[in-house]
């Protein structure tokens, strides 16, 4: 088979296979006519003794949250109200394709962002360095309510743009054991004049193996290449790679044509994917293909983010495309009964993993899976019933 009608046929796959899921995420079916609210979370008061003040938080949930037993990945945002909204928004596209996992996501209203998000004082702006009771506000009260009402696992997020990009770049120096990853956008690094990008070196100097994900986003609009925000930004980034740390990963991309505002929804698009870029198929699982390699990243990348966690359909299609060009039916088989158990609702895959079984002269198995195609059309209304049915039939008459 040509790469090119690979490519058609993939294509193809995926096309049949690209339906709305009509029903809620309580399995019923809405009728026609039928009007409901779309929310993207829910907003609750904190009352803080470590601040001395309530405090607002936005909590959006995956999903199938609720009709799952999955732990979750936790996004925690700083000026939740205003970044909730984009945050949420990316992630649904991110995670229906399979891009990063599904998550929660806790944005945290802000009330006095230079207070907050500073952790020294500056002679310049009164009622700053309040960073560190902030940050034990997070550690103390905030993540111990989300982890003791909600099903997390042990992977955290912190998010923040301006000032709170300072905030996070600042826990990073300060507390990195308590975030995993990192995105950071539009830091204002020139508080106090750089200070914490001289704290670098003395940090590598303690924390020689430390492992977290670093992303670093801004808008070429922000300043000049030799002055401001981006100068500063890629001051603090040369340091951290002056200092050559073997396990961080890190990333600064700048974001063509786009201001100190604007730029935030693209950082966070780009951050996220990088953030969880080692979810995708590693090169070498093209290249010298097994099961159990396969199984193996799987397997990783669910006890990192969560079982709910998947590759792209586009991803499975073309492994197992490869593979069936290569008449490794078997294997194929493999890389797409986990396609179908990651997306249970898409037909199209079914479809695909049946004609693979029939490939390899396993008829009942090929019958089966139409018979659940056909079980999973009806239940979303997907009209494909009569297809896998003739499908069935030809089979038996074969």
């Amino acid at each position: 088979m040509t790469k090119n009608l690979l490519g058609a046929t993939v294509f193809f796959i995926l096309l049949l296979g690209c339906h709305d899921n009509q029903k809620d995420s309580t399995g019923t079916k809405k009728e026609e006519g039928t009007t409901e609210e779309l929310t993207i979370g829910t907003k609750q008061i904190i009352r803080s003794a470590i601040l001395n003040e309530e405090r607002s938080i936005i909590i959006s949930l995956p999903k199938d949250y609720d009709t799952s037993d999955a732990e979750y990945p936790v996004l925690y945002l700083t000026d939740g109200l205003q970044n909730v909204w984009h945050a949420v928004g990316t992630l649904e596209v991110l995670t229906r394709t399979g891009s990063v996992p599904p998550m929660i996501v806790v944005g945290i209203a802000s009330t006095n962002r230079v207070r907050d998000f500073t952790l020294t004082v500056s002679e310049n702006n009164p009622g700053s360095g309040g960073g560190k009771k902030f940050l034990a506000f997070i550690e103390e009260e905030l993540i111990t309510y989300i982890e003791s009402n909600y099903r997390t696992n042990a992977y955290r997020l912190l998010e923040g743009h301006s000032l709170g990009g300072l905030f996070a770049a600042s826990t990073f120096i300060e507390r990195p054991d308590l975030f995993n990853g990192f995105i950071i956008m539009s830091p204002s690094l020139w508080w106090n004049e750089e200070e914490l990008t001289t704290k670098v070196p003395d940090f590598f100097k303690t924390h020689v193996d430390v492992d977290n994900s670093l992303f670093f986003g801004i808008g070429t609009y922000e300043s000049g290449t030799g002055y401001g925000m981006r100068k500063e930004l890629k001051n603090f980034v040369d340091a951290i790679a002056g200092n050559k740390p073997t396990r961080l990963r890190f990333e600064r991309k700048e974001m063509e044509n786009e201001g100190h505002m604007s730029s935030v929804l693209l950082s966070n698009y780009y951050g996220l994917k990088y953030i969880f870029s080692d979810m995708t198929f590693p090169k070498s699982l093209y290249e010298d293909y097994t099961d159990e390699t396969f199984l193996t990243h799987e397997n990783f990348i669910m006890e990192k983010y969560g079982k709910a966690a998947k590759q792209s359909a586009e991803s499975y299609v073309n492994l197992a495309a490869e593979l069936r060009e290569q008449e490794r039916y078997t294997e194929a088989i493999t890389v797409l009964k986990r396609s179908v158990s990651a997306y249970s609702f898409d037909v199209g895959l079914m479809n695909f993993l049946a004609n693979t079984y029939e490939l390899n002269s396993e008829v009942d198995s090929a019958i089966a899976t139409y018979k659940k195609a056909i079980e999973t059309s009806k239940e979303n209304n997907y009209n494909r019933e009569e297809e896998f049915e003739n499908q069935i039939k030809r089979l038996l008459e074969k």
